[in-house]
């Protein structure tokens, strides 16, 4: 007996192998240019108006809206700060 493989279902593996790289890359090529423009800074997006909430907090949205993030030893004291207002108006609630 042959102990080696048949041809013609390597062939085949080459074939259906080929055919899901080309599908994939059809689904590819038509999801790019909306991956692109949910990732293109702000003020380069076409269309679409990015509004980010300030809850309050201006600066924070600023940040957000130029594509820096805030600096984490800001954002402790601004924490800190708030937990001792909050628990000062508790106080006062009391």
């Amino acid at each position: 007996m042959k102990k080696g493989g048949g041809g013609f279902g390597f062939v085949m593996a080459i074939v259906v192998l080929l055919i899901v790289m080309l599908l994939s890359a059809k689904a590819w090529n038509a999801v790019m240019p909306t991956a692109a423009q949910a990732l293109a800074p702000p003020g380069t997006r076409q269309g679409a108006i990015r509004q980010v909430d300030d809850h309050g907090q201006t600066e924070v949205g600023k940040e957000i809206r130029s594509g820096t993030l805030p600096d984490l030893n800001k954002m402790l004291q601004n924490t800190d700060q708030h937990i001792k207002q909050v628990q000062e108006d508790s106080k006062k609630q009391d």
